[in-house]
């Protein structure tokens, strides 16, 4: 075999290895490698107990206190269905390189029965209400994945 055919099995075993990691992160799988940014530090994530995870009410503050700038979120998507609003949410701790999303719902309580939704600022901040519950209650479940 000549040293051209090693070079581009070297090549191809890269290619193969980028596509893995890139396959990892879309699906919210975190890679087997220890380091993701191959700096050899170890990372330290911290995770639920079980006496914090029955008495945990706000996850946004529970994440200022363990990840403080280190963290973010997004709404991936935002549905009402019935009386009720969902949400999709992707928690991300990209200093880790970890990457979590889970859905999570709450009650949407109109003022009344026959108002369409978002008639006037007391029914958007009826909905927003109910959305912030609804990203609050995935985000619980993210931290519970982690």
């Amino acid at each position: 075999m000549s040293s051209n055919s090693g070079n581009t099995f070297s090549e191809l075993l890269d290619a193969n290895r980028e596509q893995l990691e890139s396959l990892y992160a879309s699906v919210n799988i975190e890679s087997p490698r220890a380091d993701p940014h191959g700096k050899g530090a170890e990372v330290k994530v911290v995770r639920l107990t079980e006496e914090t995870r029955d008495h945990l009410d706000d996850p946004i503050q529970w994440l200022e206190q363990h990840y403080g700038e280190k963290w973010r979120h997004e709404i991936r998507d935002r549905r009402v269905e019935g009386d009720e609003i969902l949400v999709l949410v992707r928690l991300e701790l990209p200093a880790f390189g970890i990457r979590k999303s889970q859905f999570g719902r709450a009650p949407l309580m109109r003022r009344s029965n026959n108002m369409p939704a978002l008639a006037d600022d007391g029914e958007m901040s009826v909905e927003r209400e109910a959305c912030e519950a609804a990203v609050r209650d995935a985000l619980t479940r993210c931290i519970e994945l982690l």
